[in-house]
């Protein structure tokens, strides 16, 4: 049973999940699924579902009871049934967060993934070919373990071969760069920090190491940092990042209180990159504090328009500005009404 749910959970049930909060997203990414959704559920919805569910087997010999749906007919110990209502509350949690969607959306994707059941029902009937069936998702596990495996390997490689550059030189800026670079990716922010200050130190006039300094700064939530080496590689480069580094520097004024400064700089910056969802919805925010809400509206509603008519794969890559811009545009309608 074990070996046949874990086929179920991955061929099957995730995959549906995907799908359905693509549907109920309405944000026509269709019924294609892309790597980075599928890892992102797997590596989300597995770890925590083995854990409750290793939990549970001790809590199988309570008083079980019987809860019938259809044709399934499924036994709850007590401790069992609680585990089952967490099991049910985080999987909601995860779909509304891994698809952007709202609570309600969510319960629907939830309730909708139930009738893929049959499957599982259909699957454990078939013992003998379930080789077959796991060959199919060990396989792809295996490639994906191997990639990141090797992909890890060239990380490594990488961060010791800048620690012996500094080790023969300490005053290579690059080289602090370039480790500043790996612990950022790794999200270890206060070292990340350490190497760009290092890298600016001594060749201080790098735009990038600024930006890279604002950058960590910002995933730390410090706005004040952040705003102060988003201004300086704003100086040292006004085109940075083909303009990107106007939509930082309007973040960055707009976290800590300038809103009409930030107003500036997210206009400026939409007027060559029209169709940044990430700038337009900034710019929403801006405009709300400010009290201009139908401008508000008039550039979230751009935004998801936009979204309709772009490609697939930019909608899946700005699917979080998509969703914010939705979340915001529907509070703004529920306060107009009250």
């Amino acid at each position: 049973t074990l070996v046949q749910s874990l086929i179920f959970m991955l061929l099957v049930y995730v995959p549906a999940l995907i799908i359905l909060g693509n549907l109920f997203s309405g944000d026509r990414l269709g019924f294609s699924i892309s790597r980075e959704e599928y890892q992102a559920h797997i590596s989300a919805l597995l770890p925590l579902w083995g854990a409750l569910f290793l939990i549970a087997a001790p809590l199988q010999w309570l008083e079980s009871v019987s809860l019938v749906i259809g044709m399934f007919q499924i036994s709850f110990g007590i401790g069992m049934l609680g585990l089952s209502i967490l099991l049910l509350i985080y999987t909601l949690w995860a779909i509304k967060r891994l698809s952007y969607l709202s609570g309600a959306q969510s319960l629907g994707v939830f309730a909708l993934s139930w009738f893929t059941l049959p499957v599982l029902k259909i699957l454990s009937s078939f013992f003998f070919a379930l080789p077959f069936f796991i060959m199919i998702p060990a396989f792809y596990l295996s490639f994906h373990w191997f990639r990141g495996h090797f992909a890890r390997q060239a990380n490594e490689r990488s961060f010791q071969q800048n620690l012996h550059t500094l080790t023969l030189n300490p005053q290579d800026a690059d080289a602090h760069y370039q480790l500043g670079l790996i612990h950022l990716k790794r999200r270890n922010l206060d070292s990340a920090r350490r190497y760009f200050e290092n890298a600016l130190k001594i060749q201080p006039a790098d735009p990038d190491y600024h930006y890279y300094l604002g950058r960590s700064s910002e995933l730390k939530g410090e706005w004040q940092l952040a705003m102060e080496q988003y201004e300086e590689t704003y100086r040292l480069n006004p085109e940075y990042g083909l303009g990107d580094i106007f939509r930082e520097v309007g973040k960055a004024y707009l976290h800590n209180g300038s809103v009409e400064k930030s107003k500036e700089f997210f206009e400026y910056f939409l007027k060559n990159r029209s169709s940044d969802p990430e700038g337009r919805y900034w710019l929403a925010v801006a405009l709300q504090r400010l009290g201009e809400m139908d401008p508000m509206r008039f550039q979230l509603n751009t935004l998801l328009e936009q979204a309709r008519s772009d490609p697939r794969f930019f909608r899946k890559e700005n699917r979080e500005w998509i969703y914010r811009a939705r979340k915001l545009l529907r509070e703004s309608k529920s306060s107009f009404q009250d």
